[in-house]
């Protein structure tokens, strides 16, 4: 291995990740980026699985520099809100015309002290290189957060799995059977929506009611646009399910208060009192026939118990993201908030000297409350007062 004497070149900065933030930071950060070195697995946002899907942010949320043309050259005309597809793209070529060099490789490790960072990389031919850098900046993003190892044992996929699934035109892991959709932010109703069409019933399982932005809940991370439709349909299905001919499937949503998978079933328990909401109202027992199966609990918080059999069932993993980090003593150490993202100063600065952190994996939930590492302090106040109202530094990282 390496040492730190060896005559290998000193970046000036190494930007560990792909993304929209290593491009925030190399676009609109103070380092050269002739003095950039730019390491990532790959190039772009990590939303490939989202093929052609409409994102929720509106394109001027999700500029990553005011280089002319940007992302608005790259959307249709009339489209306000970008595809994953031309958001990934419009990122990779960011990248790519930033004038940093950019080295593909997964990163193992980073050791060192402050001024000599050693970074291990993993080639793509299975070999291990290393780049010395003075500062590291982590902008390694977040990835759906997957299903514990019971419920993966059942069955149960991350809500990417159905993106992924449906821009292959494949249905078979949900049609005809009954969807159980644990998660109920926008990934969840999202997912939702995309397995309606061929579900034999959808229930959404949340721990809170989130409500529409803006006149349920004036956190521009609440439901967004493309959540209406999933809205819309559990509205239709407590007017419509067991009342006529009803091509689309029941579609529901609940605050529950228990869930478990056990005997080749999975259950839920809910009460009325946590779901007197626009949406729980309509999907208590009463209103629809899959409803109608729902068994008075004998004591407890909850009113009503559900369970549906796994061999007829498909459930969706769809409880948001959770950051993404290179392994490694250096990093393992540093210091986390409670959703474990990394915590940092005003400048980006994380508990060990000299490594910084933005984007996802430091609670920056989007692109533009991504604000750029080492950067002098009269443009991080420039940079600050242009900050969106109400924005908050942690918040679950949504589409």
């Amino acid at each position: 291995m390496p040492s730190f004497n060896e005559k290998i070149r000193r970046w000036r900065l190494a930007v560990i990740g792909g993304g929209s933030a290593a491009a925030v930071q190399v676009r609109q950060g103070d380092v050269p980026p002739q003095e950039t070195i730019v390491i990532g697995a790959r190039w772009g946002t990590g939303m490939e699985f989202l093929g052609n899907f409409i994102l929720q942010s509106y394109v001027e949320e999700l500029q990553v520099s005011d280089s002319p043309g940007g992302l608005r050259s790259v959307v249709d005309p009339g489209q306000l809100r970008p595809s994953a597809s031309q958001f990934d793209g419009y990122v990779r070529d960011s990248l790519m015309s930033s004038g940093a060099v950019l080295k593909q490789g997964r990163v193992l490790e980073i050791e060192g002290t402050e001024g000599a960072f050693l970074i291990h990389v993993l080639n793509g031919d299975g070999t291990i290189s290393y780049v010395c850098a003075e500062s590291v900046v982590l902008a390694t993003g977040s990835a759906p957060r997957q299903p514990s190892r019971r419920w993966a044992e059942a069955g149960a996929v991350s809500h990417e799995v159905v993106h992924a699934d449906i821009a292959q035109r494949r249905t078979e892991r949900w049609a005809g059977r009954s969807v159980i959709v644990v998660g109920a932010g926008n990934s969840g109703m999202q997912a939702a929506a995309l397995v309606a069409p061929d579900a034999a019933e959808v229930v959404l399982l949340g721990n809170r009611y989130v409500g529409m932005f803006p006149t349920e809940n004036p956190d521009r991370f609440a439901w967004r646009a493309p959540s209406q439709l999933t809205y819309e349909l559990v509205g239709k299905s407590a007017l419509e399910c067991g009342e006529r001919k009803w091509r689309t499937p029941c579609v529901r949503h609940l605050v529950y208060d228990g869930l478990d998978v056990e005997g080749g079933r999975v259950s839920w328990t809910y009460s009325e009192s946590r779901n007197q909401n626009p949406l729980g109202s309509r999907s208590l027992p009463g209103r629809c026939r899959h409803a109608q199966a729902a068994e008075r609990t004998p004591s407890g918080p909850a009113d009503w118990r559900e369970s549906r059999d796994l061999a007829r069932t498909t459930v969706v993993w769809a409880t948001g993201n959770e950051p993404v980090f290179p392994g490694g003593e250096l990093v393992a150490t540093l210091v986390r908030d409670d959703k474990g993202a990394l915590a940092v100063d005003e400048f980006g600065a994380t508990s060990t000297p000299g490594v910084f952190a933005l984007g996802a994996c430091a609670g920056q939930p989007s692109v533009n409350e991504t604000t750029p590492a080492l950067v002098r302090a009269e443009r991080r106040f420039f940079q600050r007062s242009l900050r969106p109202a109400g924005a908050t530094a942690a918040k679950e990282v949504l589409t």
